[in-house]
């Protein structure tokens, strides 16, 4: 479910995905020109203000 609502953001403005989230529970970190979602290591990459890609990540030690 999460997941389907994750993939939903593409397009959406910064303030529409950050709300979509916490709706959902789903914990989010705003930085730069992203949105990190530690949960499920991926981060939404907006320009202009809206989401044009969704990238995973690895955790670095």
């Amino acid at each position: 479910m999460q997941h389907i609502v994750i993939k939903s953001l593409l397009g959406q403005n910064r303030h529409r995905c950050a709300q979509a989230l916490s709706d959902q529970g789903i914990d989010s970190i705003e930085f730069g020109h992203w949105l990190a979602i530690p949960s499920q290591r991926l981060l939404l990459v907006f320009r202009h203000q809206h989401c044009v890609a969704i990238d995973d990540y690895q955790l670095t030690v």
